[in-house]
């Protein structure tokens, strides 16, 4: 009888779960809304009845299932099967991830943070193939990143390393992020922070067509709605996002002159609907900060894998030797 694994992909806004063969080939897939607003215990119900549906519409047996990979919004540490309080998910202090699922499935799980598990996917497979050096940085819900050296994720102290969005970009009297700061990276590009923004001036008065794109619905506002306006001209949107990529880029360039990468790799869902506008002017405000020498040798570009990058490192995640 074949082996499967079954993979899943937490975010802030959706849940991803597939099955995948031993080979990590994905077979099946099936995602829903991650519903963070309603708190933890609707998130964990969420997910569970998600992975159990997605087990069941595969048509793959429980008992197939070998091991459950899941990438989860950090900070994560893997060791503990941990996720400790990740802005994106309101009320999740620590939460015993691994512990839950292994209860609920009767299997091996192991718990990676996402965008660790999406930068091994991409160093892999996708656009930062061939680096043994380079950051994979996802712009979504929230902020998050991986590191590769030597071809080696890098974890740090505890498994925690990689919160490139809460480093600080605008310290002093900058935006309130969700881990308590100001300032930090995610607290403005993220599409949370861009959203926020949007909806601010929207209801100051600024006139933008994504008021009508969402039917008056604001909390609707999702990154393919802000690429329909940016293309479409909206004075609002481009200005914000315009400012975004001066961040990010800003961000980068602190990235690469601290760590000298190969590529830095842009994924997630923001990237993934504006990366041919963003890109430009992301690379452009980077090398406005970085160190002239390093320009020559590093590559900034946006992701190979798209929205595979999280579910892939994942299923990724799940092949390990279960400690």
């Amino acid at each position: 009888m074949s082996k499967y694994n079954l993979a899943i992909d937490l975010g802030g806004t959706k849940i991803t779960a597939a099955v995948a063969d031993e080979s990590g080939k994905i077979i099946f897939r099936k995602t829903i809304a991650t519903e963070a607003h309603k708190g933890k215990k609707a998130v964990l119900d969420n997910l569970i009845g998600l992975a159990h549906d997605t087990v069941k519409e595969s048509k793959i047996k429980l008992s197939q299932i070998v091991k459950i990979g899941i990438g989860a919004p950090g900070p994560v540490i893997p060791s503990e099967g941990a996720v400790i309080d990740p802005p994106n998910l309101p009320g999740w202090d620590k939460v015993p991830l691994r512990d839950i699922l292994q209860e609920e499935f009767g299997k091996p799980v192991i718990v990676e943070n996402d965008a660790n598990a999406a930068a091994v996917a991409e160093n892999l497979f996708g656009a930062g193939k061939g680096s043994l050096n380079m950051i994979y940085v996802t712009v979504s819900t929230g902020i998050g990143g991986g590191i590769i050296i030597n071809g080696k994720l890098y974890n740090g102290a505890r498994g925690t390393a990689g919160e490139v969005g809460h480093m600080a970009v605008i310290p002093v009297d900058g935006p309130k992020c969700g881990c308590g700061n100001r300032g930090c990276l995610e607290a403005v590009v993220s599409r949370s922070a861009i959203v926020r923004r949007i909806v601010r001036e929207i209801k100051d008065g600024r006139k933008s067509v994504v008021k009508q794109l969402c039917d008056g619905d604001l909390t609707r506002i999702r990154s393919r709605i802000l690429s329909t306006a940016y293309r479409q001209g909206d004075g609002l949107v481009r200005e914000v996002i315009h400012e975004v990529c001066e961040y990010t880029g800003i961000g980068a360039a602190i990235l690469i002159n601290t760590l000298k990468p190969q590529a830095v790799i842009l994924g997630g869902g923001v990237i993934e609907a504006l990366g041919d506008r963003m890109l430009p002017r992301i690379t452009k405000a980077a090398w406005a900060h970085v160190i002239a020498p390093s320009r020559e040798r590093i590559r900034i570009k946006d992701t190979g894998l798209g929205d595979d990058a999280g579910i892939l490192g994942a299923a990724l995640a799940a092949r390990r030797r279960h400690a």
